[in-house]
């Protein structure tokens, strides 16, 4: 008892030392201070039933269950310190043997700790290695999982015997700590409490080992409702799926009723049960009926059938006899309480009940159905033309359908019907019939009947297999010579009242086809196929900068003809507008062609013809569907503009030269003729085209209308200069509108907050254009290299506004709709301005050779030009009207 010396603080000092030797050092030696407490708190180890304890609802569990958490522990640390889980011992206090029970481990926090078993096979320990450490007022779950492997009727329950069986240490203090429960009382056992004044302290719930069941018996959508054949073994009469638990059961007798609408029970005979992997295990037997004639009957299998754990598919499988008749019925049902009997646990031996499956459980109706066969002429392929000389031309194609048939067909041949007009048979060749890609009849010989009458065809292998239930398309091909230029070809179908080629694959009976009978589409044969060209009008006209790489110049778009696709070969093309232009407008002077993303050819300007140029042989070849159509692209690179090289602002324009045609222009080769089709559009093509600037700017809105007031800001828009030398505006004009009584003037345009035009710009009511024309030195009409100026249009004098109405006024910058008329391809600012309303809104110079500069000579350079084309008008046209409005 230290309750006398709480607070004290004993010391140990040497302050002499007995003896003969020779001492070296000094004394006293003082000892380190110790603070003495009348009593010492360590840590807790709180257990209580875990969350993963099956509690009150172990009741039983099937021999063969596994990884089942048979009892479960949450520990939890006290707030005094951590604590360290070493180990712990787990008693099997139940009936059931360790034999009985296999791949115990006990896990903690996910990680599974193996375990010895005891001599006497009553005690499990788990060592926790360096030990498992819980936080202060933390908790961590242990479990002990296995599986069942025997032992059904016995119990299995893991207690924890002692509170010393869970083997904790203080983390601080390092003192062994007893579980405890908090409390004294002893109090009563009950299952799932723990209770360290008692033994067991932790009396978990037993778990009973019962023996294998059978969770369920249904009906199996494995074998659907189907057709099923007359005089055809092994056609399936339905499907049912058992599912066992715990272990192996077989069964000793097992009776399915039989229905057989229209018909006899008996009549069904060699009926066999069959497993998912498609064995036997029970039967062949025969139907019985339950009276004579009747159509309600039994068929009774007395092999034992054994089902492994899991879920198991029985199908039946029989033999209808020849009473039987299309559209009569059977389904197979059975009431597994009653009519399943001698029912054993493989494992335990014991007997299995099968009490709650006390209901017919029935399986899919099959439908009786003779060998059918309907033989039918496609619509497809619909009428077109052939081209004399083509190669495995599809004229026809047959539906053979077994959709009404019980079982598969066979067909040995197959005659079929052609109609020629003009064309004779010598002018066919290779005629046979296709599926996909397969010729099924290449090994005969085919002799063409007469026109009108029926060719017969063999199918290889002996003939060709419709599954029931199922169509199969056909195809009829031939070769037409080069010589039928004319004419027509029908393959179809006739009545075909006394055919005899199609049987029952197994049965081997005749089937009555049904054949409707049709003339066929009609194929006309013509000479080779056609195109023509047009432009594409999806590319507009456009500015393009000097220099640049890639740059689209043309679509064209080729349209086949519609009687044979095509091979595009070879494309010529020709310069347009060669006064405002010339092949050395193009780096090398040659242009590439391009089908999609892939390049398919170039073509070289220069030479003794230097505006015009055929291109190489296409390759990959473009391939044309008849009456379809594909877009070829024209690029090329653009030279470059300067003082020594280019022409500021040539107009180059890439035309299709449909002048030159043949081998060595523009032709193309017929994919079915194989022949050479020259281009069918004989004149030239002209497309938008576009005009090269050393530089080119482009304009964005960043306005969208507001407030009317006295200086405020009204439009705006930004000029980006991308690249890599400034440009010069000279001219920007807006459409204008105003409406209410407030008189709306002095306008300036402002770049970058300098006045564009020095002299305010004034309108009055009836004025619909308001031209900024720049002061000559303005700085504001410069926009530099790689950057982008902001202009502001403002009107300075609001007046009279009205007190009852809203004043407002509507602006939009114009675009030039139309490059303006020039003696040469620039201009002076006079000679743009000169030009109509359409064509001189903008005006702006790249100084192609000269240094930019805002000054009244540079207006005389021969180096302006007009809005036309620039980038960011809408399809060149002007941008939308905005509103500002004042506010009464």
């Amino acid at each position: 008892d230290n309750s006398t010396r709480d607070g004290g603080i004993p010391r140990l000092d040497v302050i002499a030392i007995n003896t003969g030797a020779t001492v070296s050092g000094s004394l006293p030696i003082t000892g380190t201070s110790q603070t003495i407490n009348a009593s010492l708190t360590i840590g807790t180890a709180t257990p209580e039933r875990g969350s993963l304890d099956p509690s009150a609802d172990a009741g039983s569990k099937e021999i063969g269950t596994t990884g089942y958490i048979f009892s479960s522990l949450r520990v939890t640390a006290g707030s005094a310190e951590k604590i360290r889980m070493h180990s712990i011992r787990w008693n099997q206090s139940g009936s059931a043997a360790s034999s009985d029970l296999d791949n115990l481990v006990t896990i903690v926090g996910g990680v599974e700790y193996p375990m010895t078993v005891s001599a006497d096979g009553k005690y499990y320990t788990a060592s926790f290695g360096d030990g498992i450490v819980i936080d202060k007022g933390l908790s961590k779950e242990v479990s002990i999982k296995g599986d069942i492997v025997s032992g059904s009727g016995r119990t299995v329950t893991f207690d924890l015997y002692k509170a010393t069986d869970l083997y904790v240490i203080g983390e601080t203090f390092k003192y062994g700590i007893s579980a405890d429960d908090g409390d004294t009382t002893g109090g009563s056992i009950a299952e799932g409490t723990f209770n360290d004044e008692l033994t067991p302290a932790y009396p978990a719930y037993d778990v009973t080992i019962s023996a294998g069941s059978v969770s369920s018996i249904s009906k199996s959508n494995i074998v659907a409702a189907q057709n099923i054949a007359i005089l055809s073994p092994n056609q399936p009469l339905g499907a049912f799926e058992v599912e066992v638990r715990g272990e192996p059961i077989s069964i000793q007798q097992m009776i399915f009723n039989l229905q057989a609408t229209t018909d006899e029970a008996e009549n069904i005979t060699s009926i066999s049960l069959v497993d998912q992997n498609g064995s036997v295990v029970a039967g062949p037997v025969d139907g019985a009926s339950t009276a004579t004639d009747s159509a309600y009957g039994t068929v009774t299998f007395t092999d034992s059938v054994t089902f492994p754990v899991g879920k198991t598919t029985l199908s039946l499988k029989g033999k209808l006899g020849s009473a039987f008749v299309t559209n009569d019925t059977v389904s197979a049902s059975t009431t597994p309480s009653t009519q399943w009997t001698t029912i054993t646990g493989q494992s335990t031996g014991e007997t299995i009940s099968l009490s709650t499956f006390n209901s017919a459980i029935t399986a899919n109706t099959m439908t009786v159905k003779a060998g059918a066969l309907a033989i039918s002429v496609s619509s497809q392929p619909s009428d077109r033309s052939v081209i004399a000389g083509a190669k495995g031309f599809e004229f026809a194609r047959y539906i053979l359908d077994a959709g009404q048939s019980g079982e598969d067909i066979r067909l040995a041949n197959l005659p079929l019907k052609h109609i020629l007009g003009t064309v004779s048979n010598s002018q066919l060749s290779n005629c046979n019939i296709y599926d996909g890609s397969d010729n099924i009849t290449n090994n005969t010989n085919v002799t063409l009947a007469a026109s009108g009458s029926d060719t017969t065809f063999t199918f290889n292998d002996g003939g060709l297999i419709v599954s029931k239930g199922t169509q199969k398309i056909v195809s009829l091909k031939c070769d037409l010579s080069a010589g039928a230029t004319s004419g027509t070809v029908q393959w179809g179908l006739s009545a075909l009242g006394s055919y005899t080629g199609a049987t029952t694959v197994v049965s081997n009976q005749t089937v009555a086809e049904t054949t409707t009978a049709d003339d066929g589409n009609t194929m006309t044969a013509a000479t080779s196929g056609s195109y023509t060209v047009t432009n594409d009008s999806s590319l507009l006209y456009t500015n393009a900068q000097a220099g640049t790489s890639g740059v689209t110049l043309a679509k064209l778009r080729f349209t086949a003809g519609a009687k044979e696709a095509i091979d595009l070969k070879q494309i010529a093309l020709e310069l347009g507008n060669t006064a405002s232009n010339s092949p050395a407008d193009l780096v090398g002077e040659r242009v590439t062609l391009w089908n999609g993303g892939t390049q398919i050819g170039t073509a070289q300007f220069g030479g003794a013809n230097s505006d015009n140029a055929t291109s190489t042989i296409l390759s990959p070849a473009p391939k044309i569907g008849a009456g379809e159509s594909i877009l070829i692209t024209v690029k090329g690179d653009l030279s470059a503009q300067n003082i020594n090289e280019g022409t500021p602002g040539a107009f180059l324009a890439i035309t299709y030269d449909g002048d030159n045609n043949g081998t060595n222009g523009n032709y193309a080769t017929g994919a079915s003729s194989n022949t050479t089709i020259d281009g069918g559009t004989t004149s030239d093509v002209t497309t938008n085209g576009l005009r090269i600037f050393r530089t080119i700017p482009s304009i964005a809105v960043t306005s969208n209308g507001g407030t009317l007031t006295a200086g405020s800001s009204l439009y705006s828009f930004t000029v980006t200069n991308p690249n890599n030398r400034d440009v010069v505006f000279n001219k920007f004009s807006f459409s204008v509108a105003t409406s209410g009584s407030a008189s709306i003037n002095a306008f300036t345009l402002y770049g970058d907050n300098v006045a564009f035009n020095t002299t305010a710009t004034s309108t009055v009511a009836s004025e619909t254009l308001i031209e900024f024309e720049a002061a000559n030195t303005s700085q504001a009409k410069i926009v530099p290299a790689n950057s982008s100026k902001t202009y502001i249009v403002k009107a300075a004098t609001v007046t009279n506004p009205s007190t009852t109405v809203v004043d407002s006024i509507t602006l939009a910058l114009l675009a030039d709709t139309s490059y303006p008329s020039l003696a040469d391809l620039m201009g002076t600012v006079t000679t743009v301005e000169a030009g109509n309303d359409n064509t001189d809104n903008i005006i702006w110079s790249p100084f192609s050779t000269t240094t930019p500069v805002a000054t009244a000579a540079s207006e005389d350079n021969l180096d302006w030009t007009n809005g036309y084309g620039l980038p960011g008008f809408p399809s060149n046209t002007a941008f939308s009207v905005q509103t500002w409005q004042s506010v009464n």
